[in-house]
């Protein structure tokens, strides 16, 4: 079967196994009648591959493995970088949706295949003959059945923002009511293709996946050989073959580009899974899209002048009608650091308009944040980013950068993902200013800690109010750590100068001694931290929007 599509875009993964290259064949073959079945099935490539790694350096796994579990393993051994646990993390989120689901869209799928080509592009150059020399050739996208639908929705959009802004009553456009109909007919069209497609199909699928079960079998005994050879040898010979393979895929994942297409489905991903309606193909302003009361949109490419210079906003994210945050969004290796000043930009020339409502009305003031320079900023957060994660050794070309441009004095940082529309919220809503006034008015009577507990803490909440976000108190043992810790958090949590803790240890042991603590000592009233306050104990890591104090350990 595989000789059929040697040369389509996972043809070259024959040279490692055929399983590869039809479940890939799958994947596209299913695009146009099933783009649901095309994401699972790339799902399933990246769970082949990460097998065939984990075989290869000697990590044992069996079918109650969890994909994000071996992920897990192999990066303990290979040290992966940030990109590649991306691509991999990227599959098997689309394709868990894909599967509860059923909604996919062509468009998703083809976005999984780009993913999807391009870790295995990857794969080959980690692991194949020709290493890093291997050249693959441009992506061929399948032909998508529903173009026609998403551009008859484009206009549609366009449409009614264009008669709103013209206070035009939507009811009586008889050109929205045309397209409003042939939508519905391309729908029906589209949705009667797929299903006469998906019959045609259907022997020929079947077929295919008994045969792919077979080789599925065939593929299994292959994993057990390899393992059973890499367990033979000896322990020389397995730090030599680990080493290689380490230095192979380094190397690799040095000739991952993130092109423009590639860095757009990322993000998108990204800001969808911190909550955001994300697409930047189809929520375009210029396409009529526009902040919906209700929803949390990530609206793509909206204008913006400021002194005269005009531009566009690559994202502005939206909580209902508020604009909460403006991300720039750069190709890879561009200083996404120092673009925070181009987001910041676009935040003093966001202009206001009704429906909206401005962030600053939200958070109760009546005029925009100023500038030490010049002109206001009418958005309150930024952020600037390329799709890839952040690492310390690039730290100004990788990760998510953000800042709070409410004051002058925040300083910009690399985040590990977006906030939440909630979170931003909460943000916006919370005021530093006046927990530190709370702080500095709170006495320590209560709390009846030693002198130099309560001076450790006035230096944790000095440091945290100069900006520093690193802190490290070295007390000896029966110092009253644990107690100094207590006093800290339920005085951050008073005044309302955090929303959330983390209670992080290093055993499960001392986690459990933690959470006594919290149950014991008494704080105003005689009342205890989880008396006052929600804790959330090890192992219930499904914080609740009540929750205050989250106890983990980082034991595996």
């Amino acid at each position: 079967m595989a000789s059929s599509i040697q040369q389509g875009n996972f043809g070259f993964l024959q040279e490692h196994d055929s399983l590869f290259v039809e479940i890939a064949f799958s994947a596209e073959r299913a695009f146009s009648s099933d783009p649901n079945t095309t994401l699972m099935k790339l799902r399933q490539l990246g769970e082949a591959l990460a097998q065939h790694i984990a075989a290869l350096v000697g990590i044992e796994f069996d079918d109650k493995t969890s994909q994000a579990d071996l992920i897990y393993k192999i990066n303990r051994e290979l040290k992966l970088e940030p990109v590649v646990r991306e691509l991999f993390h990227t599959l098997r989120m689309e394709g868990n949706k894909a599967t509860h689901t059923f909604r996919t869209q062509h468009k998703e799928a083809i976005n999984g295949l780009v993913v999807a080509r391009k870790l295995a592009i990857w794969f080959h150059q980690s692991f194949g003959r020709s290493g890093v020399q291997f050249k693959p050739g441009p992506f061929i996208p399948p032909a998508d059945p529903s173009e026609q639908l998403r551009q008859l929705q484009t206009e549609i959009a366009k449409l009614k923002s264009d008669l709103e802004q013209a206070n035009v009553d939507l009811d009586s456009s008889n050109q929205l009511h045309d397209l409003v109909a042939k939508e519905k007919a391309e729908y029906e069209a589209l949705a009667l293709a797929m299903d006469e497609e998906s019959r045609s199909l259907a022997k020929q699928a079947s077929e295919h996946e008994e045969a792919l079960l077979a080789q599925r079998k065939d593929y299994e005994a292959k994993i057990k050989a390899l393992q059973d050879q890499l367990a033979a040898a000896d322990e020389k010979t397995q730090t030599t073959q680990r080493s290689q393979i380490n230095k192979n895929t380094q190397a690799a994942t040095q000739h991952i580009v993130l092109d423009e297409a590639l860095t757009r489905i990322l993000i998108d991903q990204q800001l969808v899974e911190a909550g955001w309606t994300a697409d930047s193909e189809a929520l375009i302003y210029k396409s009529g899209a526009r902040p919906e009361k209700g929803k949390n949109i990530a609206v793509a490419e909206w204008p913006t002048e400021h002194n005269g210079e005009k531009g566009r906003a690559d994202y502005v994210l939206f909580s209902g009608l508020t604009p909460m945050a403006v991300v720039e969004a750069k190709k890879e290796n561009a200083n996404i650091a120092g673009k925070i000043s181009q987001a910041e930009r676009y935040s003093k020339g966001f202009s206001i308009s009704p429906p909206m409502q401005s962030a600053w009305e939200l958070a109760g003031m009546t005029i925009a944040w100023p500038d030490e320079h010049d002109g206001h900023y009418k958005i309150p957060f930024v952020y600037s980013c390329n799709g890839r994660p952040y690492v310390p050794q690039l730290a100004e070309q990788s990760g998510t950068w953000f800042r709070d441009v409410r004051d002058q004095a925040n300083t910009k940082r690399a985040l590990p993902k977006f906030h939440t529309p909630e979170g931003l919220i909460d943000k916006l809503k919370r005021s530093k200013e006046e927990a530190e006034k709370k702080l500095k008015a709170e006495p320590f009577g209560y709390l009846k800690v030693r002198d130099y507990q309560q001076k450790a803490i006035i230096a944790v909440e000095n440091s945290l109010a100069k900006e520093v976000r690193t802190a490290l108190l070295a007390m000896a043992t029966g110092t009253g750590k644990t107690r100094t810790i207590i006093g800290l958090m339920y005085r951050f949590l008073k005044a309302e100068r955090f929303k959330r803790i983390l209670f992080l240890v290093d055993r499960t042991a001392l986690g459990q001694q933690a959470i006594d603590a919290f149950n014991e000592a008494p704080l105003e009233q005689n009342h205890t931290l989880s008396k006052i306050y929600n804790v959330a104990e090890l192992g219930d890591m499904a914080a609740e929007a009540e929750t205050r104090v989250q106890v983990a350990t980082v034991q595996a």
